[in-house]
């Protein structure tokens, strides 16, 4: 039976996510075998936290297909399940912030690869097209404004980096249609493995690929700009060298591994983006992301 059921977006969405965490070595980020720049989490804290994730996944994709009216009014029902999912999460956490990022992030996907499976067109244009469909008007309603209405000490890191810098972070990002997944992080997973990689490779080569431009709000509010500059252009230089791909390429990761976790450097942002890439690597591998009709079991359990 061809895997393209709804619930095999729900097992893609996991295995991305645990892929990712599971990538060594990665600078300042968390592996099997380092905290990296954090003293807060380890690896067996974001197992039990992804599991926590994972639960919600196929009933968000149901949601999405079954979700009938205009794409923007699908973005606070989705939001509603992800604030439960992250409740949930900080309960297994005691109170850290594993993967509130990733909350979003994949509740918007597996919404978009839901509502695209109805359609009929589940493609990676179309699951991403429907990603900025779900989210359109979202930096200028939730950021935009700011300037001109009250605000204070709850303002979320991401909105004041906005106010101070005009950096849209993942809002924009997701608004635009993820087109830094697209077109770094996608490509950099399928030129590693094209090229007989392995997926730890190519999470790695994705890693750097997105470090060069994402607009990673982790890096910036735990270092600043200068630092964030600094990041975007020693990736840009180890892509440069051939990566994952190149014994230079590997040297100068080795290196800059040194300097994220000495400097308290974690490109936190870059890494749910890489989830992402997985994600949609995955569908296109297992033949999901398609334009084709398909009969969708919509009951959740």
């Amino acid at each position: 039976m061809p895997m393209n059921t709804i619930d095999t977006l729900g097992e893609l969405a996991t295995r991305s996510i645990l892929l990712e965490v599971s990538c060594h070595p990665k600078p300042g980020l968390v592996t099997p075998f380092t905290r990296g720049a954090h003293r807060d989490m380890d690896y067996s804290l974001f197992l039990r936290s992804s599991a926590v994730l994972s639960q919600g996944f196929r009933d968000v994709a149901v949601i999405g297909y079954e979700h009938t009216d205009d794409a923007r009014t699908l973005l606070p029902v989705l939001r509603e399940r992800g604030i439960l999912t992250e409740r949930r999460m900080f309960e297994v956490t005691s109170g850290v912030n594993t993967q509130k990022g990733l909350v979003f992030l994949f509740y918007l996907l597996l919404g978009a690869s839901g509502r695209a499976m109805r359609i009929g067109d589940h493609s990676v244009h179309a699951i991403t097209a429907t990603v900025a469909d779900i989210t359109d008007g979202i930096v200028e309603r939730e950021l935009g404004t700011l300037g001109s209405s009250p605000h204070g000490h709850g303002l979320t890191k991401g909105e004041k980096l906005y106010l101070e810098h005009g950096i849209t972070g993942i809002r924009g990002e997701v608004e635009r249609g993820l087109p830094s997944v697209t077109g770094m992080g996608l490509p950099a997973i399928r030129d590693v493995l094209g090229c007989g990689g392995t997926i730890n490779d190519a999470i790695l080569q994705a890693l750097f690929a997105l470090m060069t431009a994402v607009e990673d709000t982790n890096v910036i509010s735990r270092c600043g700009l200068d630092t964030y500059e600094m990041v975007k252009e020693t990736a840009r230089e180890i892509v440069d060298a051939g990566g994952v791909l190149t014994h230079g390429g590997k040297r100068m990761i080795a290196e800059f591994n040194e300097v994220c976790e000495k400097r308290n450097i974690s490109p936190g942002g870059a890494a749910d983006l890489v989830s992402a890439s997985l994600y949609l690597h995955f569908l296109d591998e297992e033949g999901i992301a398609a334009p084709h009709q398909t009969t969708v079991d919509t009951h959740i359990p």
